[in-house]
């Protein structure tokens, strides 16, 4: 319990900034940013314990820098937001409600298993919220671009790549899962990954 609130406070605090500047300039891509991460305290503090959770050094160290690594993106000032970046981003922020909600209770950083989904946008794909994160920061950086809000991105696609793979290392363990895993075949993106 202590834990979910810890990442709570951490999410509520780049929460706090994105909204000072969102009252600041008044972008859409701001704005979005703020409910996503709302949404990231919210069910933070609602999930539920792990039936199994790695113990890998590694895997807590890609799942806690994977979390963290888009608190570093910052507002890149006054200039406006693009029409194709808005679009991209509230797609996102929609694929992440969706997967959220097939989610539900069972969010969580490090590699863990708190049951198999296999409802909701897991019947298409094994970490629909990855994609999801992929697709919003993605419109993110298309209307904050900035050199370091780039590297932010590219910083937080690899470590999400390394944490699917310590999750599938995790799960793979559930008979469950295997079986999961033979039906729905694509981890991220149907017909690619």
């Amino acid at each position: 319990m202590c834990t979910n609130f810890v990442l709570a406070a951490f999410f509520f605090r780049f929460a706090w900034i994105q909204g000072e500047a969102f009252f600041t300039w008044y972008r859409l891509s701001t704005f979005l940013l703020l409910v996503k991460v709302s949404s990231d305290v919210f069910f933070y503090l609602i999930r539920k314990p792990p039936e199994k959770v790695s113990m890998s050094l590694y895997d807590w160290t890609v799942a806690i820098m994977g979390t963290y690594a888009v608190i570093l993106f910052m507002p890149a000032g006054a200039s406006h937001d693009t029409l194709f970046g808005q679009i991209v981003q509230c797609v996102g922020l929609g694929l992440q409600i969706f997967a959220m909600a097939s989610l539900n209770r069972s969010i969580g950083v490090v590699a863990a298993n708190r049951g198999i989904k296999t409802g909701g946008m897991y019947r298409w794909v094994r970490h629909p919220l990855y994609l999801s994160y992929v697709v919003a920061f993605g419109g993110y950086l298309i209307n904050q671009f900035s050199y370091w809000n780039a590297a932010v991105y590219c910083g937080a696609v690899l470590l999400w790549m390394l944490r699917i793979m310590a999750e599938e290392r995790l799960l793979t363990q559930d008979e469950s899962y295997r079986e999961y895993a033979t039906r729905v075949r694509w981890k991220m993106i149907p017909g690619l990954v």
